[in-house]
């Protein structure tokens, strides 16, 4: 295979340190570019009319095993014309000390202006040499396509594949939706059993207390069976005592006679008053009478009377007593009775307010659990929430220390482009002849950049290139407002 490479020179009347490598900011800074302090002296320029090789572009070998041309490669290390144009203006701009007469000025200006064409040359040169590249190589994909021959048998074992790995998918998303679903399914069912389960212990805890109710409901009832008993005897002892005062009072009347008037009663209110007086007075006549014969009576039976013993008045004394006594038990019963009643009512609503009472405690025992989790997790939250404020302090400490050097370095680099800025082109020649002489470290920079090997010795450049004055204000001018792009930039990147 054919080697093949293509090498881009500058020409002679431009800058030889001027290479096609992008350089980084850091060579805007004052940093050391790898490229043009570690390569070698005989490498930078010593005269004007020399030439050299760019180091960054060029067309590689081709390997062994490819046809001719397309395993080239083409590295581009300098297509920027920013960075191309900024290195010019070091190169030139920068590292030309002043020499007298205008014809010297204006021969720098058009070398900068033929620096620039010849780039658009080589840039123009290098896209050529990529669309070749690119030809060649989908000729020689089309060839080796043509060549194979084989992709019919490759693409039906491809689309079976294919197929088959839909299927496969496919039935993999089914089984995932079907087991999704029977998850979905169990965590309903289970979130629902969880629901029923203080319902099953509300409804034992109510059917427990029935039960109770239940019991003290028979015993009540073997209380009131007792109770009726005991009522139906005294009923008896009632309604025998009443048949025994009844008989008595039969006995009694028995021997009274009832008279019956058979005189016809007047409808008027005259009559009926005349009729009930005259019966008034004839019952009273009958009374007087009666009493009369009851006093005879009793005289004559006074003596029979004495000999009664004192027991017999005792007796009845005592026969009094008791009567009055049971009806003193009987009302104190009924008493009795309407007190345990109360009694009864107000254990029934003591058992109902101990009842309630455990009820409310359990569901304030659950509220109490559930707002002590909320409190272990508002407490785990808050831990966490710290940690992430400490370490979110620590990194804005970080990054105020970070954006506080950024700062710094921003200052530093600013004050000394407004330094180079500021100071005319004889100023900055003169800082450049002082850096040669006192040994600064921008001067040392500054000559290792330029090329310049021996303090105190200007290259031939120096003495042979000159620029005007508006040209070099104009040039540090974009230079300065290049500079102020990119550190906004990195503001913004900072923040």
């Amino acid at each position: 295979m054919s080697e093949r490479r293509v090498a881009m020179d500058l020409p002679s009347g431009s800058n030889a340190s001027m290479p096609l490598q992008r350089h980084r900011v850091s060579s805007l800074r004052g940093t050391r570019s790898p490229s043009s302090l570690d390569s070698p002296p005989a490498s930078r320029t010593s005269a004007v009319g020399s030439l050299v090789r760019a180091p960054g572009v060029y067309v590689g070998v081709a390997p062994s095993g490819g046809i001719g041309g397309l395993g080239a490669r083409v590295t581009r290390r300098a297509l920027g014309i920013s960075s191309v144009f900024l290195q010019g203006l070091r190169s030139s701009g920068l590292a030309t000390a002043p020499a007298p007469g205008p014809e010297r000025n204006h021969a720098t200006a058009e070398d900068l202006g033929g620096c620039l064409v010849e780039y658009m040359t080589k840039v123009h040169a290098l896209e050529q040499v990529s669309q070749e590249l690119e030809t060649q190589l989908r000729a020689h994909l089309e060839s080796k396509a043509k060549r194979s021959g084989g992709w019919d048998a490759l693409r039906a074992s491809w689309a079976s594949s294919y197929q088959q790995v839909g299927e496969a998918v496919l039935e993999n998303a089914r089984l995932m939706l079907q087991m999704e679903t029977i998850q979905a399914g169990a965590d309903d069912f289970k979130e629902r059993y969880e629901n029923e389960q203080p319902f099953r212990k509300a409804a034992e805890e109510e059917v427990s207390s029935l039960y109770k109710v239940i019991d003290e409901a028979n015993l009540t009832k073997t209380d009131l069976e007792h109770q009726i008993e005991s009522l139906k005897e005294e009923l008896g002892s009632l309604s025998r005592s009443y048949e025994e005062d009844v008989k008595v009072l039969y006995k009694q009347l028995a021997g009274s006679e009832l008279e019956q008037t058979d005189v016809p009663m007047g409808t008027g209110l005259d009559d009926v008053l005349e009729t009930i007086r005259v019966q008034w007075e004839r019952d009273v006549e009958k009374n007087r009478a009666e009493a009369g014969a009851v006093l005879q009576a009793k005289q004559q039976t006074e003596v029979v009377h004495v000999s009664q013993t004192q027991e017999e008045k005792l007796a009845a004394a005592l026969s009094v007593e008791l009567h009055d006594t049971s009806r003193q038990v009987q009302s104190l019963q009924a008493e009795t009775e309407s007190l345990r009643a109360l009694k009864r009512g107000l254990e029934n609503t003591l058992h109902d307010a101990k009842h309630w009472h455990d009820m409310e405690l359990q569901n304030l025992g659950a509220v109490v659990g559930r707002l002590e989790a909320e409190l272990a997790e508002i407490h785990s939250e808050t831990e966490q929430q710290q940690q992430e404020r400490a370490h979110l302090l620590a990194c804005k400490g970080q990054l105020q220390k970070d954006v506080a050097s950024y700062h710094a370095l921003l200052d530093r680099e600013e004050s000394k482009y407004e330094q180079v800025v500021c100071f005319g082109p004889s100023e900055s020649a003169r800082k450049m002849h002082v850096g040669h002489g006192g040994g600064s470290e921008w001067g040392e920079r500054e000559r290792a950049r330029l090329g310049v090997t021996k303090p105190g010795l200007s290259p031939p450049a120096l003495h042979e290139t000159a620029r005007d004055d508006a040209s070099y204000h104009n040039t540090c001018k974009s230079v300065h407002h290049l500079y102020c792009t990119r550190r906004d930039r990195k503001k913004e990147l900072i923040r």
